[in-house]
């Protein structure tokens, strides 16, 4: 579990980080709307919060 949880952190901060640095024009335009780029970084900050509390508790 705890795998999976830091596979999920990871992955959701490098996402976060990607619309960030496609908003500030570093990378090209993705393949898909900005809506769309912007939903998925906010769907992604309950996965970041529930993978650190999952790091956090020790069993």
């Amino acid at each position: 579990m705890k795998a999976l949880a830091w596979y999920t952190v990871i992955f959701s901060i490098l996402i976060i980080i990607a619309f960030i640095l496609f908003l500030a024009g570093v990378m090209d335009e993705p393949p898909f709307t900005n809506s769309e780029a912007i939903a998925w970084a906010v769907l992604t900050v309950p996965q970041i919060i529930l993978g650190i509390m999952v790091l956090r508790n020790r069993d």
